[in-house]
């Protein structure tokens, strides 16, 4: 294996410029997957987060204070639906502490609100976007409610956006893998042909199919390899680069900076892929222009 590997490695560095145009090629196919797959993670990150949070609000009468025995009741008969990740009263004295909370820095706002001014609420997260509805009839229907809102229209975008960047971005990067597959096919091809009277002396002295196809099945291995590990590279540091801004633009979202672990196992998948690809262009290039 180490002699193959050696012969492939001599081969590249005889023939620099096609095998600068295979590692680019692949490099510029596994960015695109590793920008996707990061995207399509994130979004999904920031869809779960949204819906973790409290997607129906109901805020009841300024001069209604709700009995414990009534909230009580609402919280059961939620719960009996199935429909609901999570129920929560939000008192008049915990809403003036959420709302001295948020505008500490400005005490002109803190002395303008009493408590007597911020309703009690009811805060629900439901299982599923397509019940935030239903859930929000109801809520209309209890006595003292007087408005309720809900960010159907959020989380339905988001899972939209979510759904239109995994059929993209399988859609482009699968083009591109094609694309790199064939290119792969035709540079080792290339180089089959200018080497027809090495590999003739090669089988006159005996040399197994094998032996002569191995070399240039681990080249279409090594371009792979390289190209995963520079479209990794070239995508950390980009993501390095912009994480002041996407830390700013996803305020409150908290799923950057992204895990060690998590971009280990990208670069792990991402060899895997780059490997696989190179390999199978490489074993297809013999077989299709390696007569032996």
């Amino acid at each position: 294996m180490n002699n193959h590997f050696h012969t492939a490695w001599q081969r590249i560095r005889r023939s620099p410029y096609q095998s600068i145009a295979a590692v680019s090629i692949m490099t510029m196919t596994l960015f695109l997957a590793c920008v996707f797959s990061l995207i399509a993670v994130g979004s999904q990150a920031v869809l779960k987060f949204f819906e973790s949070r409290p997607q129906v609000n109901a805020f009841y009468k300024s001069d209604v204070i709700p009995q414990p025995q009534d909230i009580e009741r609402i919280k059961a008969q939620f719960e009996s639906t199935g429909k609901i990740s999570s129920f929560k009263y939000v008192s008049q004295e915990e809403a003036l502490n959420i709302y001295k909370e948020l505008n500490k820095s400005d005490p002109l706002l803190l002395e303008a609100v009493s408590i007597g001014m911020l309703p009690a609420s009811i805060e629900v997260s439901a299982q599923n976007p397509n019940d935030l509805q239903s859930v929000a009839d109801d809520l209309r229907k209890e006595t003292g409610i007087e408005d309720v809102r809900f960010a159907g229209d959020v989380v339905a975008s988001l899972t939209r956006w979510t759904n239109s960047v995994r059929i993209i971005g399988l859609s482009l990067v699968g083009t591109h893998i094609v694309i790199t597959f064939i290119i792969i096919i035709l540079i080792l091809g290339i180089k089959i042909a200018t080497r027809k009277e090495e590999i003739s002396t090669l089988q006159l002295l005996g040399a197994t199919p094998g032996f002569i196809s191995a070399p240039f099945i681990y080249e279409g291995f090594l371009y792979g390899v390289w190209g995963a590990i520079l479209a990794w590279g070239i995508t950390y540091i980009l993501l390095l680069y912009s994480m002041g801004f996407l830390v700013s633009f996803l305020s409150g979202v908290p799923i950057l900076p992204p895990p060690i672990l998590f971009m280990i196992e990208l670069l792990g998948v991402q060899l895997a892929l780059g490997a696989f690809v190179g390999g199978l262009g490489g074993i297809i290039a013999t077989k299709r222009f390696l007569k032996v």
